[in-house]
């Protein structure tokens, strides 16, 4: 059958089960007419709808702007406009436009209004799936307008409005334009209101055919060549916006695809590290070149070459250029103590915790695993980071650590058994990186935790003073830190001694027999003993003692010069210093 005759067919189909009554015409005629009012009410819906579709805008709340659009009124009008051109009516027709000309205007003030109030913090998903409009909502649009012509023509089916009103995007786009005219975002304006007028266009111009299928128009000649004009006008626009959109379209779906392919990128570089993730990928094509803008959680930052390696491949997979920038969310994956598993990127069945991963990705997330579980009863260790390196075609654990003093080969050699036995590899290696730390506090550094904090006993002070003096009698010897802790035993004292020469055995045993007999009951003594003095041409000192009396130099000199200032202010000028003064200060504002 050729195919004007299956049109016919369809045609025939339509007027046959869609044609309304007179009766029935009447009726749509007097309630679209009354809807298409601008009246106080109209214009309360407007106004309350474009509230509602801005806060739900703004909250990033779906159901919030749904809400809006069914309390929105616009989309009666545009039905008046269609109807006031099929019957030939100017009244309905103007009517209709300055009521949908006013709606529109109107919300979009109020959403401008909204913007400017304080509330908008951040650019929200929902706003920005309304200010890029493409093809498939302009297809949507002429569903939608298609369904809600029906809907008003065919009483059985009217219910069905409300779900209409939801699927046509009118009052959001119009909230967001004003949005983003509120903080001058004019792209974003233009593609919300584009995103408007595409749905006007297409709900006016699939309910005007509706209409006139239904037998709702005028059967003149001359009615019928002036509605074939306004028709082609209407149908113009709706094509040069469908270029538009349909062009919107190809640019989204090409924007897709590279998505795809750098997300495919980063997938083959995340499979031998599993620990690391892709959170979230942002790209811009530019014309010249792509920037890239990827979020990755990963347990150490990516080194710059690791980035341009990355930045090479996605220009060869692309062919263009690109400008990437790894932004890295550090994170570390901490199992129970002798767990082997390790996570890896989810599979088709769900599974996120595996005990098959790379070789490399395993040794590393289980030679972690095994230190921390080390260090947990060490707290004076502090595992800072650990990687794997090769350093002679050998695997070794490079482990930095942070601790009050270095560590000895026979700590590094049980640590490094331990992580063999988890790995089952002999050959693993294990490098401690120490970083000594200093722990100070504002009675000194702390040789003893709990010298520092809690309650003390009863005598720990006069106890330190004494033993201080005993090691500085020679003169040749400093304290520069010490600590006394009471226990089962008795005292111990720690010390940490500078001078020009080192403590020696006998005289730590002589002051431990002094303390204990003054006390009456053992004394134990430990001194961290070295050569590390200030020497100048008259003195020498502690590097300590000598900072410490620079910076006490420092702020009596500090307080004499502000006592003075003080003094000076407080002094009555005569009318000569007060002039001068005023002089002076009239040259520094100008």
């Amino acid at each position: 059958m050729p195919q004007s005759g299956l049109m016919d067919q369809a045609l025939r189909f339509m007027r046959e089960h869609f044609k309304v009554t007179e009766k029935r015409a009447d009726f749509i005629f007097e309630d679209i007419s009354r809807g298409s009012t601008p009246a106080s009410g109209y214009y309360a819906l407007i106004a309350a709808a474009s509230l509602i579709a801005g806060l739900g805008l703004v909250a990033n709340s779906a159901a919030v702007v749904i809400g809006a659009m069914l309390v929105s009124p616009l989309m009666t009008p545009i039905f008046g406009m269609a109807l006031g051109m099929i019957r030939g009516n100017p009244h309905l027709l103007g009517r209709s436009v300055r009521a949908e000309v006013t709606g529109v205007a109107l919300a979009i003030a109020f959403g401008a209004v909204l913007g400017i109030l304080p509330i908008m913090t951040e650019v929200t998903p929902e706003m920005l799936a309304r200010t890029q409009p493409t093809l498939l909502d302009l297809l949507v649009a002429v569903f939608a307008g298609l369904a809600g012509t029906l809907a008003v023509i065919d009483e059985r089916i009217s219910p069905a409005l409300p779900g209409v009103a939801i699927s046509t995007a009118i009052v959001p786009p119009l909230s967001t334009c004003g949005l983003c005219l509120a903080v001058g975002a004019w792209t974003g304006a233009y593609g919300a209101f584009l995103l408007f007028f595409a749905n006007f266009l297409a709900i006016l111009l699939v309910a005007s055919l509706a209409f006139l299928l239904s037998g709702m128009g005028l059967k003149n000649k001359g009615h019928m060549q002036q509605l074939r004009r306004r028709l082609v006008f209407a149908a113009v626009g709706f094509l040069l916006v469908s270029a538009y959109l349909t062009h919107a379209l190809l640019l989204m779906v090409r924007d897709r695809q590279e998505t795809k392919e750098i997300t495919s990128v980063f997938s083959e570089l995340l499979k031998t590290d599993p620990n690391s993730s892709l959170v979230s990928l942002q790209h811009k094509d530019f014309g010249d070149e792509v920037s890239v803008l990827a979020t990755l959680r990963a347990t150490k930052a990516y080194t710059p070459k690791l980035v341009k390696d990355i930045q090479d491949k996605i220009e060869t997979t692309l062919e263009h250029k690109i400008r990437l920038v790894v932004r890295c969310v550090l994170s570390k994956d901490i199992s129970p103590t002798g767990s082997t598993s390790v996570v890896i990127s989810p599979t088709l069945d769900g599974q996120f915790i595996s005990d098959d991963a790379p070789p490399n990705a395993k040794r590393l997330q289980l030679a972690e695993q095994t230190l921390r579980e080390l260090f947990a009863v060490r707290p004076q260790l502090l595992l800072l980071d650990v990687d794997l390196v090769h350093i002679l075609g050998d695997p070794v654990i490079l482990a930095s650590i942070q601790s009050s003093r270095a560590l000895i080969p026979y700590e590094v050699n049980q640590l490094q058994e331990a992580i063999q036995k988890r790995l089952g590899d002999p050959a693993i290696r294990l490098l401690a990186r120490c970083q000594v730390a200093v722990d100070v506090a504002a009675s000194g550094r702390i040789m003893f935790g709990s010298a520092h904090f809690g309650p003390q006993p009863q005598g720990v002070a006069e106890l330190v003073e004494r033993a201080t003096k005993a090691v500085q009698k020679s003169g040749e010897l400093f304290v520069t830190a010490m600590d006394a802790v009471k226990d089962n035993d008795g005292w111990r004292i720690r010390t940490e001694i500078t001078g020009t020469r080192v403590i020696s055995t006998k005289e730590v045993k002589e002051i431990e027999t002094q303390l204990s007999k003054w006390k009456g009951e053992p004394v134990r003594l430990m001194a961290w003993s070295g050569v590390k003095l200030v020497v100048m041409g008259a003195k020498h000192m502690p590097a300590e003692a000598y900072t410490r009396q620079r910076l006490m130099k420092a702020d009596a000199k500090r307080e004499a010069r502000l006592k003075t200032d003080a003094k000076t202010a407080e002094k009555p000028k005569d009318k000569q210093e007060q002039t001068k003064d005023e002089g002076v200060a009239l040259e520094s504002a100008e």
